[in-house]
């Protein structure tokens, strides 16, 4: 979709805060807490929230096989797959997750996200469709709409620096 690629290019430059709030991080382990949890390793531009995470049950990860993305257990050492993406280098499979922390270029209020273009996250939403999914983006990468097609999958909650919005999905 045009749209989206020209959105994505125009994000590229686009600086932020990788940090939440304190009452945010309060807030996010509330969501998480007793909770198997999935968290993703940021790139230079996403939240950075692995070291604020407290009270889950297990903390996972994904790492591609294939060109499929899965779900394992958070350990490292960690390397880069081919998408530049840091996964654990000996990835354990989980079956089970609760909620899925999610990473994107920019998020909408009503929870509309927009990813890097490869349709990963989608992919794995439609294996785990419910798990409560929780999306994590600056300030700056709040957008007021984002087109949507047919197999995207909205959040249940996103959080910015210092706010959080819950979805009516």
């Amino acid at each position: 979709m045009i749209e989206k690629k020209l959105l994505r290019s125009n994000l590229l430059n686009t600086k932020g805060s990788k940090k939440l709030s304190i009452n945010n991080i309060i807030k996010l382990n509330e969501l998480v807490r007793n909770k198997i949890v999935c968290t993703y390793i940021p790139l230079k531009f996403e939240i950075d929230i692995n070291n604020e995470l407290k009270g889950y049950k297990e903390l996972l990860t994904t790492y591609l096989d294939e060109d499929k993305i899965k779900i394992c257990k958070y350990e490292s050492p960690f390397i880069k797959n081919k998408l530049n993406v840091l996964e654990p280098k000996n990835p354990l499979t989980a079956k089970n997750v609760e909620v899925i922390l999610t990473p994107g270029l920019a998020f909408t209020i009503n929870g509309k996200r927009l990813g890097r273009g490869g349709g990963y996250y989608d992919k794995l939403f439609s294996k785990y469709p419910d798990t409560l999914k929780i999306g994590l983006t600056s300030n700056e990468r709040l957008l007021q709409d984002i087109p949507i097609e047919e197999h995207d999958y909205f959040m249940n909650y996103v959080f910015t620096n210092d706010k959080y919005y819950k979805s009516d999905i």
